[in-house]
């Protein structure tokens, strides 16, 4: 009777030691390094670095540069290239390759996600070097991000379609995120 309970508890550890979330390194915590926190780092925050802020620099900005706006640009539209679509393209879609889910892969890589109090919301994986995954904090995948020319990010939800949303460099070591008015959303990634 105990060796049954026994392995039956293995079982139930083991299975809720490989869904949990991977540990945040201090580097990359913006409550423990204030450098890739925009909070405390003016450098990368877009409301204090005009450079970085799509409503004052148009080239990283899709909604005034035609050269990566999608619906003026059809290669970065994936209904039409299907390669940068993890709906058509099996290889980057994380229901079919478990390698770009970051809780079912600790060797994930890609960037954290925070809200502006520096809180992690979500992770970011790398499917190739055009295209990242979008989960919340629990796992969900929500979208992905197509790649620009301009090193500027387009989202777009898990129907092909772009929600205006983007993500543009912070000229360090992440990503600020920007919603279809070019407005920061205090949301980054690092």
């Amino acid at each position: 009777m105990i060796k049954p309970l026994l392995v039956a508890a293995t079982l139930l550890l083991g299975s809720q030691l490989s869904a949990q979330e991977p540990e945040l390194p201090a580097q990359r915590d913006p409550l423990r390094n204030l450098a890739i926190n925009p909070n405390d780092n003016n450098r990368i925050n877009p409301d204090k670095n005009l450079r970085i802020n799509p409503k004052q620099n148009w080239n990283i900005n899709p909604l005034l540069n035609d050269k990566i706006n999608p619906a003026k640009n059809k290669l970065l539209d994936p209904k039409i290239n299907k390669e940068f679509s993890p709906i058509a393209n099996h290889s980057i879609n994380p229901m079919f390759n478990f390698t770009l889910h970051p809780l079912s892969n600790n060797q994930w890589t890609g960037q954290y996600i925070f809200n502006k109090d520096g809180q992690m919301v979500g992770y970011l994986v790398d499917a190739t070097q055009f295209i990242k995954l979008d989960f919340d904090q629990k796992g969900n995948w929500k979208g992905y991000l197509v790649k620009t020319s301009t090193n500027t990010y387009l989202y777009y939800n898990l129907q092909d379609e772009w929600t205006k949303g983007f993500y543009c460099e912070d000229s360090m070591v992440g990503y600020n995120i920007f919603d279809g008015q070019a407005e920061w959303t205090g949301l980054y990634a690092k």
